[in-house]
């Protein structure tokens, strides 16, 4: 099971840039990417692969877009 992010403005943000994703907590098993989906536009994806729920709070995340 996974989740996608409302998209982030990022100024500048090109397709083939690199993106790297800070979260604000323990991920507990959770893996998140973020990616250029759009000139200007990035989305963070978040996808379960434990066996387990994991019930992550509302937060603040970091992100950082390096030219590629």
């Amino acid at each position: 099971a996974g989740e996608t992010s409302s998209n982030i403005t990022v100024t500048g943000a090109l397709l083939g840039d690199y993106v790297m994703v800070g979260a604000p907590y323990d991920l507990q098993g959770i893996i998140a990417t973020g990616y250029v989906s759009a000139t200007d536009t990035v989305n963070i994806r978040i996808q379960n692969e434990t066996t387990g729920t994991i019930d992550l709070v509302s937060a603040t995340w970091s992100v950082r877009v390096i030219r590629g």
